[in-house]
């Protein structure tokens, strides 16, 4: 997608600058990711998709500021998924540059649907189920923030086909289902349309089990952690390629259970009592079509290593909510560890910057606490478990960092404020001013 966006300040008293108004001006069609033999991602094809959606758009890479390449779902998992998203970054312009895991992947389509937009409008508390070729994922949005969210191993093509019906693709999840259902079957082996919509039940059946009671089916069936009890929901908004037949807008067969699993998750989700809203982008919910620069100042309060080598660029923000009630170390330390475990696996061992979000501090000793907190989680996290840098909103950079100097090598920068959307550059101190430049790379949803 290629958009085009006006960027400026909301009110005279608000002086950060966001989108005010964002137009899609071109979308590319869709294309199943193309796979080779050995189940890798294909560049070919999707270098001429991408010069192809170049030339309907009468762009050139010139006329490109800013951008995101976002490698999600099943090709995610392939072993040359970065290779390919820095291909594309190096090639188009300045691009945020990522592969997703399903955590990031959730969050994404909860915004690219509107799901967040109607949650904090309305007041409501919905789920955007996210349902997709691999895995299906489902976030609980309650008024405007995403409270939860997991990922579980449901998709559309976790068995498909060819033209005569006989199987060409069969991931681990579907050879489970079909054993679920007395089938053991492999390539090759034909797969009737009653099997399909067996199939299709059968999967929508799980999915709603586990949301609501957490029962699953096989041990490994959650990808990530399960949503725990649901609260109350005033609705449930779909996205992903399967949202297309659940809302009736797409009729084309892809030789996979798309259409067979969109009407059997409408029908399990009215069978259960489920208010079904309409979504604003089904498909390309999770497609971003620009990414936001914003620059922010880091002030003098910041602590930087001497031997620490700057700038860094691109760098994943990973976000740690703490609080200032005792014992503050211990609970800081928990956060922390949580945060930086719970990481989905695609993303483990890139380089990444941990964000503190807190309330305004209420004195020093809390912040030595604090930093006594972060200390002990480091120590015990793996190398590559650690943050290149910490980011904090309150001023508090230079005590934090002056406490972790003696073993970490760890610039602290703050008064930058940060989501789990966003992608940061670290610069060079600016000479005789004492402040780094933060460029804030944030995913930009349309409304």
């Amino acid at each position: 997608m290629f958009s085009r966006l006006l960027i400026g300040y909301p009110s005279v008293l608000q002086r950060k600058p966001i989108v005010l108004e964002r137009n899609v001006i071109a979308r590319s069609p869709i294309l199943l990711t193309p796979f080779s033999g050995d189940w890798n991602i294909e560049a070919g094809p999707l270098k001429e998709l991408v010069d192809a959606t170049f030339n309907q758009a009468g762009l050139a890479r010139e006329d490109i500021d800013t951008g995101a390449v976002i490698i999600t779902g099943e090709a995610a998992r392939r072993d040359n998924a970065q290779k390919i998203a820095e291909l594309f970054s190096d090639e188009t312009g300045r691009f945020v540059c990522a592969t997703a895991g399903p955590t990031l992947e959730t969050i994404m389509a909860a915004h690219g649907s509107g799901a967040v937009l109607k949650s904090r409008e309305q007041g409501l508390m919905l789920l955007n189920i996210d349902v997709g070729g691999g895995t299906t994922k489902v976030s609980v949005i309650d008024s405007g923030r995403i409270r939860a969210t997991t990922a579980l191993n449901i998709g559309a093509r976790l068995v498909a086909h060819d033209t005569d019906e006989c199987i060409v693709r069969l991931e681990k999840a579907g050879r489970r289902f079909l054993r679920d259902l007395g089938f053991n079957l492999d390539f090759g082996a034909m797969l009737s349309g009653d099997l399909k919509e067996r199939l299709a039940k059968r999967m929508a059946q799980a999915l709603f089990d586990a949301m609501m009671t957490g029962a699953e089916p096989w041990r490994d069936f959650h990808v990530t952690t399960p949503l725990g009890e649901l609260p109350p929901i005033d609705g449930i908004l779909f996205s992903g390629g399967v949202s297309e037949y659940i809302y009736g807008r797409e009729a084309a067969r892809f030789a996979d259970l798309g259409p067979y699993l969109g009407r059997a998750i409408r029908s399990e989700a009215e069978k259960r009592g489920f208010n079904i809203l309409e979504t604003g982008e089904g498909i390309r919910a999770t497609v971003i079509g620009a990414s936001q620069y914003t620059v922010q100042l880091s002030g003098e309060t910041i602590f930087i290593p001497q031997s620490m080598a700057l700038p860094v660029r691109n760098l994943r923000v990973f976000v740690a909510s703490v609080d200032w009630q005792a014992p503050v170390a211990q609970r800081t330390a928990a956060v922390v560890h949580k945060t930086l475990v719970e990481r989905d696996e695609e993303v483990r061992g890139a380089p990444f910057v941990l964000a503190f979000s807190t309330p305004p501090f209420s004195g020093y000793g809390s912040v030595l606490e604090m930093a006594r907190g972060i200390d002990q989680a480091l120590e015990s996290l793996p190398f590559e478990d650690r943050p290149v840098a910490l980011v904090f909103v309150q001023n508090i950079g230079q005590v934090v960092g002056g406490m972790l100097s003696a073993k970490w090598n760890m610039p602290c920068v703050d008064e930058v404020s940060l989501s789990e959307l966003d992608f940061i550059d670290v610069g060079e101190v600016v000479t005789g001013e004492g402040f780094v430049p933060v460029v804030i790379k944030s995913l930009a949803f349309g409304v």
